[in-house]
């Protein structure tokens, strides 16, 4: 009985020491599995829970890259495995200040370049080039990135702007400054809160 309780109580020590690594630095696991990330996006990804867990070391991330939740990046696919015997695995390449928006899935063997954008809910089956804007089932070119950049400043000049950034408004804002900032919409719909991201540029 004595060694039943050694034998589990050890483990229990090793889950908690993994489960408490994985508190610290969720990508570890992954990280340890050969996946490259680079610090600055592991700070503004959202979750790692949507990356491959079984081909890891075929994806790398590069930096500041903002990757929003529910995202799923696939270095395999499992469809071939019925009709040939063998599951196809890819490399994924997602390049430096890449945004992929909420829900959206990369499949493998696809690269995506530097200063990319991608919609919620894309499907990327393809190479996407550096400077573009791509999204929809499947991801399809809608603009470069300097067409979406001029349109989004422009729109700024007409809807209210709140210098404070998105996470003060998530976690600290009071219930007054929140109905202010509602109260402020009523008009434009939308607004724009200030980001982060020039801390990781």
């Amino acid at each position: 009985m004595k060694k039943i309780y050694s034998l589990l109580k050890k483990m229990f020590r090793r889950i908690l020491k993994k489960q408490a690594a994985i508190e610290t630095d969720p990508f570890a696991e992954l990280e340890k599995r050969g996946l490259k990330i680079a610090a600055s996006s592991k700070k503004i990804m959202h979750s790692p829970w949507g990356i491959d867990r079984t081909f890891p070391w075929l994806i790398e991330i590069g930096e500041g890259c903002l990757i929003s939740t529910n995202v799923v990046i696939m270095a395999h696919d499992a469809s071939t495995a019925l009709p040939t015997g063998y599951t196809k695995i890819g490399r994924v390449s997602i390049g430096n200040h890449v945004f992929i928006g909420q829900g959206s899935t990369i499949l493998c063997g696809v690269s995506i370049g530097d200063n990319a954008v991608i919609g919620a809910h894309s499907l990327v089956n393809k190479d996407v080039p550096a400077n573009c804007v791509y999204g929809g089932n499947p991801a399809k070119y809608i603009c470069t990135f300097e067409e979406y950049r001029k349109k989004k400043e422009k729109e700024l000049k007409n809807v209210p702007v709140f210098d404070l950034n998105w996470a003060y408004w998530s976690r600290q804002a009071s219930m007054e400054e929140r109905d202010q900032m509602s109260e402020q919409m009523k008009d434009s719909k939308v607004a724009y809160i200030k980001s982060d991201i020039d801390a990781i540029r």
